[in-house]
């Protein structure tokens, strides 16, 4: 099981190339997956995870809001799309 989710986390990332996907959302993204990586193998919770993930996106946007870049809902959304790398399992 734990084989068909990292090929879904390599294989995200060239989907999203290859679909147009602006190099900001891949970046969010990448973040997305390593944070709720890390937090998947530490703490073994899915749910905390996905929070991880969100919590970094949602942190980046509340940085970008205090005039250190500009902020996009969809960044957020892109970088907690990054925890479904970990979830998807067959």
């Amino acid at each position: 099981m734990k084989t068909s989710a990292l090929r879904i986390a390599a294989l995200l990332p060239i989907v999203l190339a290859m679909s147009g996907c602006a190099k900001d959302k891949q970046m969010h993204f990448a973040a997305g997956v390593v944070g709720s990586g890390v937090v998947k193998h530490e703490s073994g919770s899915r749910l905390a995870s996905c929070g991880a993930a969100a919590a970094l996106g949602v942190g980046k946007e509340i940085y970008d809001s205090m005039g250190h870049g500009n902020v996009d809902v969809m960044d957020a959304v892109a970088t907690t799309a990054g925890c479904l790398t970990w979830e998807i399992q067959f």
